[in-house]
């Protein structure tokens, strides 16, 4: 970042009052500013959310009785209509890129980002660069219209995307699971029902989800009392039996259908779970119906 970034954000000053496109989220000011030794702000409170990113120097935080001290690739917010004051470091002074945004739903995606009541202050975790581009970014929606009010939100979305993502990296896994069980089981369900064919792991199903392959393990167990290696074949085995009962197609390519490149495999597998060969269950089919 040059050092004689500056920007003081004028035509930002009035989205307070404009018609939003969405009351969940939204911006009312954003910038980047480099202070000079010891620039102060407040003490004052904000009806808004007001987040700063250090991007160098340093500087202090006071708020809620305590002094919080911040340097480059950390962040400090201020919560509504709590009275803070902040100011530069003499030596050191501090470069920082912020956002005041508001929404009915925006306290819930602090508490997602690593902002819960009280707390004021986190890493980065990503390099600063990453918040700095889209912040510089939502600099340049700076004409009123409702093009760039939409690209404004899909700008703060994409940020706090960022935040939820980099705070979720410093918790313990188990605390990540931010749906009910049955949203991550029916999303595994779908992703086996589409991707049968191919030859999946469970690994892969769990990184597909944002799950742990333990977890997945928790998941099945307790919906379906199996494992979800077993869903899997049980799966898989049923489509081969439709396909063997209901079409004329070569029990090669029907191995290949249900995800499986050896016939040979495909074939034993098929038999240890029916009991029957694949020719042998479809002849018996075929028998019952004549």
């Amino acid at each position: 970042m040059p050092s004689n970034v500056y920007c003081d954000v004028i035509g930002f000053r009035c989205l307070d009052h404009i018609a939003h496109q969405t009351n969940d989220l939204f911006l009312t000011r954003c910038g980047i500013q480099e202070c000079e030794a010891g620039y102060s702000w407040g003490p004052k409170l904000r009806r808004q959310y007001h987040m700063h990113f250090v991007l160098d120097g340093k500087g202090y935080l006071e708020i809620e009785g305590s002094t919080y001290v911040l340097e480059k690739d950390q962040i400090f917010l201020i919560h509504p209509n709590t009275m803070a004051h902040y100011y530069a470091d003499y030596d050191n002074p501090w470069t920082y890129a912020f956002i005041s945004f508001h929404g009915n739903k925006a306290e819930q995606y602090m508490r997602q980002a690593g902002f819960s009541p009280g707390c004021y202050t986190r890493d980065c975790v990503f390099p600063t660069e990453q918040y700095v581009e889209i912040i510089q970014s939502m600099l340049l929606t700076h004409q009123l219209t409702i093009t760039n009010e939409l690209r404004r939100v899909s700008l703060l979305f994409q940020l706090f995307s960022m935040l939820t993502d980099s705070y979720h990296s410093l918790i313990d896994t188990d605390a990540k699971h931010e749906y009910p069980p049955e949203t991550y089981f029916e999303h595994a369900l779908q992703y086996i029902q589409l991707n049968f064919g191919e030859n999946i792991r469970i690994q892969d199903i769990a990184d597909y989800i944002g799950i742990t392959r333990s977890y997945l393990h928790h998941l099945f167990n307790k919906k379906e009392n199996l494992s979800p290696q077993k869903y899997l074949l049980n799966y898989r085995m049923a489509k081969a039996k439709e396909l063997l009962f209901t079409t004329d197609i070569r029990i090669t390519d029907i191995a290949s259908a249900v995800g499986y490149a050896d016939s040979l495999a495909f074939s034993k597998i098929f038999r240890n779970h029916t009991g029957l060969s694949p020719s042998a269950y479809r002849k018996q089919k075929l028998d019952i119906n004549k």
